[in-house]
């Protein structure tokens, strides 16, 4: 099996580079598919929580990229790619871009994120706008891919109908599935239902997308009759992270009263979602959460390995010659 290859970030996330590493250590025991991972950020500091692990059965799986640029909470996010090009998570991107990983994943900032992935890589071939995808559990024991969940606050009826087809191409991929079902995120069911952007956008969905199958509403989103729900990036990123917020409340409400309930919330941790995938860019980049542990840390690394495996957000074949 070929060895994929992955530019982490970690100078990402809330809790610094030591959860970064522990997660990564853990996704190599976890993870089923042979992977290498160059280790952006600053050296010492990476030298010295390596040297603190049990790390002597990682040797040659592991390239340190020292990086001596720091992205402040002042900075344009836009522009961090072009002023931070020697910062972690701009470095890891560029990587891709050098053809020297086949992914990178990162636990940083969305729009810095964002302005990197789509200026160094670039926009694929028919994506309108790139979106960040989710998935979420449902009753039907299936994920339900939402997007965008938060790059995209403002959306046209274009953009909606370009994530629909981003969405919709993605799960079919990593997946597998021959067919997925898309549907569009709405106040009710009916066509007359919604503002004029949504209206628009499921019209033109009728006629370009033979699994489009409707409007569905918040609390049809789990309800797992469709494969790809579709929002703007604002309502996305609360619906998300409201849904986040459910697998708190009800651990807090059960307390210790039933381990077998708790047991079933599993799904809804979302420790276990993984990451989420840029769709519409030339490269693979998937966002891990900003309060991740070390334990979602290694899901993420996971579901990047597994996304570059399927080539379900970037097929190298789909490379223009001469790139």
């Amino acid at each position: 099996m070929e060895e994929i290859r992955l530019a982490v970030d970690v100078e990402s996330g809330d809790y610094g580079s030591k959860v970064l590493i522990t997660g990564l250590l853990e996704a190599r025991k976890l993870c089923k598919i042979p992977f290498k991972a160059w280790l952006c950020g600053d050296r010492n500091t990476i030298e010295e929580i390596l040297a603190q692990t049990d790390s002597k059965n990682t040797a040659g799986n592991f390239e340190i990229v020292h990086c001596s640029d720091t992205i402040s909470s002042q900075e344009q996010r836009a522009r961090v790619w072009r002023k931070k090009a020697d910062s972690a998570a701009v470095r890891c991107i560029s990587l891709q871009k050098e053809g020297i990983v086949d992914a990178s994943v990162s636990a940083g900032d969305t729009a810095v994120l964002m302005g990197a992935a789509l200026f160094i890589l670039g926009r694929s071939e028919g994506a309108v706008r790139p979106a960040l995808a989710a998935f979420l559990p449902t009753v039907k024991q299936k994920p339900v891919l939402l997007l965008d969940v938060g790059a995209n606050l403002n959306c046209r009826t274009e953009h909606l109908v370009s994530f629909a087809l981003l969405g919709h191409n993605y799960v079919k991929r990593y997946l597998q599935k021959e067919s997925a079902a898309v549907a569009l995120l709405n106040i009710g069911t009916e066509p007359i239902k919604g503002t004029r952007v949504i209206c628009d956008a499921g019209e033109i969905l009728k006629k370009k997308c033979l699994d489009y199958i409707g409007f569905v509403e918040g609390n049809d989103l789990l309800a797992g009759e469709a494969d790809v729900v579709v929002c703007d990036g604002f309502t996305g990123n609360v619906l998300l992270k409201t849904c986040e917020s459910f697998h708190i409340l009800v651990k807090s409400m059960l307390g210790k009263k039933s381990e077998i309930v708790k047991n079933h919330m599993a799904a809804f941790d979302p420790e276990n979602y993984g990451a989420a995938p840029f769709l519409g860019i030339k490269g693979t980049v998937l966002k891990a959460h900003g309060g991740s542990s070390s334990r979602a840390i290694a899901h993420a690394i996971i579901t990047t390995v597994k996304a570059v495996q399927l080539e379900a957000v970037w097929s190298k074949a789909a490379r223009p010659k001469g790139e």
